[in-house]
Order: structure tokens, then C-alpha cells, then sequence
């Protein structure tokens, strides 16, 4: 049925069983689609085959990469190379595929760990009504924003994320260059308080810390390791968002040196807002590399074509979900801000 539905997508014109059934079927053709995107996340390249050390290459850059880890052993190698030569084509991963989706299905229901299963996350449909209140807001004031647009504010934006790097420094107690949960949670309660706040008040302060963490923590290590500069920056830029549809703000709970005007930190986080929306146009939470691709097109900008290149992708793309969210976009923007910056003000 895979092979026949990817075969009738490429022709229109050829009849086949998979084919048939996805015609007029929205969560079949859903369905069969999710298995070549979960493919495509071994054989990038689409060559019709993907080997160990691409397995192997899966694991190491996944967002997930414990969960990733322990889920495609050695033994799962084993039961996608079912012929044994080094080499897992399409119909060989479906074969195994169809099996995990049973044993992990199963598994996944017993999983209520907010750290390894995003959706859970409480945040994260207050995140999507933010975008789309961001979206909406957008709209109202009739604002036509490309890309190319935010790339001139680049130099504004860094201005501000070098505060945020500051406040990084502040809060890395221990100075490794990680900020942990627990540093986060005993500055905050140390400013609250100072302000006397309440202990139910705290306490709801600390849960909203934790779950803004676990969004931002994109290697899913931060409980060990600690969030890096670029995932505080994510960190800031969820905070943000989801104070402007109603609530505290992680710079408001934890005094982020964003600027000696709030109005500059507001500007440049509501640029990585408006950049994001570029792409993800519906504010549904995520947007794809066609997506990615069709607003580069009609930008028809040279700034934008030169820095959204395909290889920009996968540095978007960390889990190879083959999405790209709001925290997966700001972690690769806030590398471009300092990556661009440098090379446009050499041109110029």
C-alpha cells in the first residue's frame, strides 16, 4: 500500500491498490504521508536508501536524542536491514515501521513525561493561540512583513540578544555555560521574595519556569545539562509570546537585561515573531520546507535567497520531524542574527 501511494503520487495517471485508497481518504493519505517523512528523516537525500551511519547520524542531531537513542537500537537496525546488506530502501523501513507503530503506540500511552513528549506540555496550545493572536494582530494593522525586511533589523536584534547573553551569564551559577532549572528556580524565588509575593503565586511562577524550560530545552538534556545561550534566547522568545496573549513574561519573572528601553526588547521579539509568521503563514504552530520555500519565492529578495538556502533546513529542522516549530525557528534564527549581521556589514 506505501509503495503504491508514493508511486500514484508521483503519476496521476498510474492505477494502483495504495493509490486507490487514499483517493477521497484525508487520514490514510495523512497517514502513508508520515511514513515518507519518517523515512526522509534517514535517506535526506531521498537516494532511495539510507545506511548505519545515517541511522547512526539520527540519533546524535535529533532534538530527542535520548529518546532517539533508546528507541533505534541495534536491534532496530537489525529488523530495518532485513537483508542484511549494509542498506535500508523504502519498502524495508515501511516493513519494520509498520511494526514500531503497534509496540510504540502502546508505549507512548503509558509515557506522561512532559519532557519527552512535547504535546503535553501545557504551554504548548497557549503557544498556538499566541501565534494566531500575533497573526491576527498582523492583519488588523494591514503589516506586510518578509523576510528580507527582518534581516535589516539584524543588527537591532543583536543588540538585544547580547543583553539576553548577559542575563545567561548572570543566571549560570556555576558558570558551565548552562543555565539549569535549578539556577532559574532559586533566582526567581529569590526576586519574589524580595517582592513578597504569596506562596500559591510562587509556586504557580515556578510550574510556568518549569514547562517554559522544558519548551526550550531542544535537545531534551536541559535537566541535566542546563539550557545554552541560544536556548535562553528561545526561552525569552516564548515567554514573550506568550505574555502578549495574556500572562508574565519569563523577562518580567526574571529581570532579563533586555534594553534601557523595553521597547527596544519588544521590537526585536516581536521581529522573530513577524520572521516566523513569514513562513508559517497560518499560524498553525509549525511550517514545512515547502512553506519555507514558497516564501522565499515570492520575497524575491538576494538577502533572503542567499541566507534560506536548503542547508538553512537543516539547521531548522532539529528533530527531522520534517516541521519546524516556533522554538526550532528562533534556536536557528539567533544564530543567523550573529551570522549575518557580520557578513552583511562586510559587504557593505
Amino acid at each position: 500500500c506505501a509503495v503504491g501511494f508514493i508511486l500514484a503520487e508521483e503519476d496521476a495517471k498510474l492505477t494502483t491498490f495504495g493509490g486507490m485508497l487514499g483517493s477521497g481518504d484525508q487520514a490514510y493519505r495523512r497517514a502513508m504521508s508520515d511514513v515518507v517523512t519518517a523515512y526522509l528523516s534517514f535517506d535526506r537525500e531521498g537516494k532511495g536508501y539510507f545506511t548505519a551511519e545515517e541511522f547512526k547520524g539520527f540519533m546524535t542531531y535529533s532534538k530527542r536524542a535520548d529518546v532517539a537513542s533508546s528507541f533505534f537500537s541495534e536491534e532496530r537496525w537489525a529488523e530495518l536491514d532485513v537483508t542484511g546488506d549494509g542498506k535500508v530502501e523504502f519498502e524495508e523501513f515501511v516493513y519494520a515501521f509498520s511494526k514500531w507503530v503497534s509496540a510504540d503506540d502502546e508505549a507512548a500511552a503509558e509515557d506522561d513525561d512532559a519532557s519527552v513528549n512535547r504535546t503535553k506540555n501545557e504551554l504548548t496550545p497557549r503557544m498556538t493561540l499566541a501565534l494566531q493572536l500575533a497573526r491576527a494582530k498582523m492583519e488588523k494593522q494591514g503589516m506586510n512583513v518578509n523576510f528580507t525586511r527582518i534581516i535589516m533589523r539584524f543588527p537591532k536584534i543583536s543588540k538585544v540578544f547580547d543583553r539576553i547573553k548577559t542575563s545567561h551569564d548572570k543566571y549560570d551559577l556555576n558558570k558551565d555555560g548552562k543555565v539549569q532549572l535549578q539556577e532559574l528556580s532559586d533566582s526567581m524565588l529569590e526576586l519574589m521574595n524580595a517582592k513578597g509575593h504569596v506562596d500559591e503565586e510562587a509556586d504557580a511562577d515556578l510550574k510556568h519556569i518549569e514547562n517554559l524550560f522544558m519548551l526550550s530545552d531542544l535537545d531534551h538534556h536541559g535537566m541535566e545539562k542546563g539550557l545554552d545561550v541560544k536556548e535562553f534566547i528561545v526561552f525569552c522568545a516564548v515567554g514573550f509570546i506568550l505574555a502578549e496573549a495574556g500572562g508574565k513574561s519569563s523577562k518580567q519573572m526574571l529581570e532579563v537585561e533586555a534594553s534601557e528601553s523595553d521597547q527596544e526588547y519588544r521590537a526585536a521579539m516581536m521581529d522573530i515573531v513577524y520572521a516566523y509568521l513569514t513562513f508559517d503563514k497560518e499560524a498553525k504552530g509549525y511550517f514545512t520546507s515547502d512553506e519555507m520555500h514558497d516564501s522565499i519565492s515570492s520575497c524575491g529578495s538576494k538577502d533572503s535567497a542567499r541566507l534560506l538556502t536548503p542547508e538553512r533546513w537543516t539547521e531548522l529542522d532539529i528533530d527531522y520531524s520534517g516541521r519546524v516549530d516556533f522554538e526550532e525557528f528562533v534556536y536557528a534564527f539567533s544564530k543567523w542574527v550573529t551570522e549575518c549581521e557580520s557578513t552583511l556589514g562586510k559587504e557593505d
